[in-house]
């Protein structure tokens, strides 16, 4: 065979070994994109780097930075477990230290190769070509590793396919990282959908609570004034009857109690009707306070009396007040209108109101004094206005204050606690431009009291 024969096959077969070469790479960057498992992926580049280079073994070091140290990730041969360098330790910590790629015919004569897993091993490590995998920012996340070239040494074209099998193991290291990362967060948005889902059942099962204390207020004020009603409805045709009686007597010419005619005639009947009356107009005003409560017409921005409003409050809580056995004092300074959204801050006050006579009265024998207080008070020259709920209940703990408007903390125990809860109390707060917040109740005025609960409110929305 001539020279130039000799040549032209040797340059035939170069270039059929560079096809094979890009051909592997075309198969693992096929393989990276449509495999979802990356350690699949990653055993497939150690197994061709091992092949490709005419190696014995390969291993995949992975980078663990809040460590400072990189694990075998894949590594080659049966006789070999997990291992961990310290970065800097041995040539492959060298490379992710430095980030140098090392090329050495004789690991053992350099003096940063660490022989202890060779010891550990049985093996015994000649050649070593050793890289880092890099990502596009220039971060090392990794080290490949291939060791004992089986015939001579590792070349300048060994360095050179490496390095683009290098280029496709960082990319799965960097899709290995993206894929955990979005697992995470898949399992956060779950856990987040299940505790939102949950939080609305809670919410439903909280606001009928809400409504059924409200209907149980209101239904109690109706029956006394219901009462009044059916007393003087009953006692009416009677007081009636017994005039009728009386007259008829009067023209039959009989006698008649004159005493007994003159109540009916002065008192009796106007009792009853005075009965019906008051009735009728007591229940008118539970739906006129009602009506004010809720707004039901009243849904935009405006202006109110906030020291009607907590009047009304408290008129509506009444029952539960009585229930609870609290003495509920209010004292309540001058104020101006003030801009809000009324229906809102309705609800706002009455589960505050609820939530201090709820503290007042917790754990209490009934001869224990009981007590909620309702002050309001204006500030700044009139530009603020606040409204504070205390109580002399066991008061709220350190650690907890810095969570008690946080969304799901509660202190009080599963079954308890009814309306909105603190942490939509302060949304709605904000969302009238102020804010809610738990302050020491004043050592000589508010002695009596563990808890103070303030909401401060602008007198105009900005």
């Amino acid at each position: 065979m001539s020279s130039k024969d000799q040549s032209n096959s040797d340059e035939l077969r170069r270039l059929r070994k560079e096809v094979a070469r890009l051909q592997q790479l075309i198969a693992i960057n096929q393989r990276l994109h449509s495999c979802l498992d990356v350690d699949k992926v990653l055993e497939t580049i150690i197994d061709v780097a091992t092949r490709s280079l005419e190696a014995e073994r390969s291993t995949l070091y992975v980078i663990d930075e809040a460590k400072g140290e990189m694990c075998s990730h894949i590594a080659q041969g049966e006789d070999v477990g997990e291992i961990r360098l310290k970065i800097g330790e041995g040539i492959a910590g060298h490379v992710a230290k430095t980030g140098e790629t090392v090329r050495i015919p004789d690991a053992h004569s350099d003096t940063r190769f660490n022989p202890n897993i060779d010891v550990e091993t049985g093996f015994r490590t000649r050649s070593m070509l050793c890289m880092p995998l890099e990502l596009s920012d220039g971060k090392r996340v990794g080290v490949l590793q291939v060791l004992n070239k089986r015939q001579g040494v590792f070349t300048e074209e060994d360095m050179d396919q490496l390095r683009a099998l290098a280029v496709q193991a960082a990319l799965s290291l960097q899709n290995a990282r993206y894929t955990a990362r979005l697992s995470a967060l898949s399992k956060q948005n779950e856990l987040l959908v299940e505790m939102l889902e949950q939080r609305l059942r809670d919410l439903q099962d909280r606001k009928m609570v809400s409504m059924k204390h409200l209907a149980r207020g209101i239904a109690h004020e109706v029956n006394n004034e219901l009462a009044k009603v059916k007393g003087g409805a009953e006692s009416l045709p009677e007081d009636i009857d017994e005039l009728r009686t009386m007259a008829k007597a009067l023209l039959d010419g009989d006698e008649v109690d004159t005493e007994e005619l003159l109540y009916l005639l002065d008192e009796g009947i106007r009792l009853s009707v005075d009965g019906i009356l008051e009735g009728t107009s007591g229940i008118g005003e539970i739906v006129r306070r009602i009506r004010n409560f809720v707004r039901l017409d009243q849904e935009s921005v405006q202006f109110a009396d906030l020291n009607n409003d907590v009047e009304m409050v408290v008129k509506i809580c009444s029952t539960d007040i009585e229930d609870a056995d609290v003495k509920v004092e209010m004292k309540l300074g001058k104020l101006p209108d003030v801009e809000c959204r009324p229906r809102e801050i309705n609800i706002l006050l009455r589960e505050l109101l609820w939530n201090a006579i709820y503290y007042a009265s917790d754990g209490k024998a009934r001869e224990e004094r009981r007590l909620v207080l309702v002050t309001t008070s204006a500030m700044d020259d009139g530009k603020y206005v606040t409204v504070s709920f205390l109580d002399n209940g066991p008061g709220i703990p350190q650690e907890a204050r810095e969570h008690i408007f946080d969304l799901f903390y509660t202190t009080k125990p599963e079954g308890f606690g009814t309306g909105l809860g603190l942490s939509e109390c302060y949304a709605i707060a904000t969302r009238n431009g102020g804010t809610l917040f738990v302050e020491e109740p004043d050592p000589k005025r508010e002695s009596e009291y563990s808890t103070k609960i303030t909401l401060h409110l602008p007198v105009r929305v900005r």
